[in-house]
């Protein structure tokens, strides 16, 4: 019955820091520092500044993490220090201390232990990681508008993939019938939001790429029908370490 209830969770954001009718969040992919002393990286660290920068100057009501958390085998369980030297402590601007986290898993984070990356979600005022899979309604200050956010876990629904070499697929749902559920789930969420103004969907695997990895025919074959059907205004996603 506790995971039926997690199942359908869905978490209200309200704008705080942000213009009347607007809602601002900064996303951030393939974040997760280095197995390694000191645990993060200088483009980790640079990134967080900037960050911090943005949120202060522009705004900012939460920020959506879009997987690989921690490289390269995500977290042994929710006390590994891991959340302590790549999360707590790189993330430390002043404009980013208040912000909420919404957390999804990529394929590093499914080669470790995800349900501690859940169970985190306990420790720690910012990091919200309610579900593998779950909805955010997003209001919108001043307006009638609504927006929903559905927070998707494509390594649950297409499989992983150890990232070395070009053209790397995943390999197919390690469980069929959970893959399915999601799947089942998404078209219910998403029929459920035709009256919402905005409609987000977020996930770790891209569903078009140019870069090495190439598209990912799962989600090409499952999730585009499904986008371009509710109109989906955007699609959120990592994997790729760069900007196209």
């Amino acid at each position: 019955l506790q995971m039926l209830a997690l199942l359908w969770m869905t978490v209200t954001v309200a704008a705080a820091g942000s213009p009347d009718g607007a809602m601002q969040f900064l996303a951030v992919g393939d974040w997760g520092g280095v197995p390694d002393p000191p645990f993060s990286t200088p483009r980790e660290v640079a990134t967080a500044a900037a960050m911090g920068r943005a949120a202060t100057d522009l705004g900012a009501d939460f920020v959506l993490a879009l997987g690989d958390n921690f490289y390269y085998k995500g977290v042994q369980d929710e006390w590994d220090p891991r959340f302590q030297e790549t999360f707590e402590r790189v993330f430390t601007a002043p404009g980013l201390q208040e912000l909420p986290w919404f957390v999804l898993a990529g394929n590093h984070d499914h080669a470790g232990n995800v349900t501690a990356q859940l169970a985190y979600s306990h420790h720690s005022p910012r990091w919200h990681f309610p579900h593998y899979y779950y909805s955010l309604r997003l209001s919108l200050p001043g307006t009638n508008a609504s927006a929903r956010l559905l927070v998707l876990d494509t390594v649950m629904l297409c499989g992983g993939v150890d990232d070395f070499g070009v053209g790397n697929a995943p390999r197919g749902p390690r469980d069929a019938g959970a893959a399915a559920a999601q799947l089942a789930w998404l078209r219910g969420r998403l029929a459920a939001a035709r009256h919402d103004r905005y409609v987000l969907v977020a996930g770790h695997y891209p569903v078009w790429s140019v870069a090495e990895h190439g598209p990912t025919a799962c989600l090409v074959r499952l999730l585009r029908p499904l986008l371009r059907h509710h109109r989906v205004t955007a699609y959120l996603c990592g994997h790729d370490h760069n900007l196209q």
